[in-house]
């Protein structure tokens, strides 16, 4: 497991690979402007993968540790399932 600044310090190259092998996929993207933005958790931080909209090619990754960069992602986390109160037989 790799610090957040260990993980600052390697090559792009062996920050993706890091991310590919122990990187969760958290299924929220965003979009703004011409780039789209995919969201992983790594470790005890998170990276983003902004892509180029319309190649699809990513452009570069932007790891950060602080919790108000995931303000963008919060108005698309569904937990309507979580609120659900379980009927009970009467």
């Amino acid at each position: 497991m790799l610090t957040y600044e260990e993980y600052l310090s390697l090559c792009e190259d062996l920050q993706t690979q890091v991310l590919s092998f122990d990187g969760v996929y958290l299924e929220l993207m965003r979009s703004c402007c011409h780039l789209n933005v995919e969201l992983y958790s790594l470790y005890n931080f998170y990276v983003e993968i902004v892509f180029d909209k319309e190649t699809e090619e990513p452009l570069y990754l932007r790891p950060f540790e602080k919790t108000k960069f995931l303000e963008p992602y919060l108005e698309k986390i569904d937990i309507t399932a979580w609120l659900k109160i379980p009927e009970k037989d009467f």
